[in-house]
């Protein structure tokens, strides 16, 4: 992959991550059970979670990156038959950063001594393990 491309095919990943992490901002400054009150005094409350969850998003995509079958390997490792070989374009990087951090959650869920390790959000609509 040419460096342009690759350069390309992070700044659409990292573009879809920020896009996640705004929506998750914009739903705990609407929620009723929190005390956030902008989307930018939830980044500052998140940041640590925040970092931690992108930078092992960012590992599963560089992942992906490397070995397009992997992803159909894992489905299959946790009994999950589907074929999900994945070719990363533009298109594809933006959507993968910005589903990656639930993905993450939904790997989570299935290998529960991970659980411990992955921090939650304040306000998100993924509930804490």
């Amino acid at each position: 992959m040419q460096l342009h491309s690759t350069v390309m095919i992070w700044a659409l990943y990292l573009i879809g991550q920020f896009l996640h992490v705004l929506k998750r901002a914009g739903m705990a400054v609407r929620s009723k059970s929190n005390s956030i009150r902008s989307r930018s005094e939830f980044i500052v409350f998140s940041w640590d979670a925040l970092l931690v969850r992108v930078v092992l998003c960012a590992g599963l995509f560089a992942a992906l990156l490397t070995n397009p079958h992997g992803l159909t390997k894992l489905m299959a490792m946790l009994g999950a038959g589907i074929a999900a070989d994945i070719s990363v374009d533009p298109g594809t990087a933006l959507i993968f950063g910005y589903f990656a951090d639930s993905m993450l959650d939904w790997l989570v869920s299935k290998i529960p001594m991970l659980q411990k390790e992955l921090p939650t959000l304040n306000g998100s609509s993924h509930p804490a393990p």
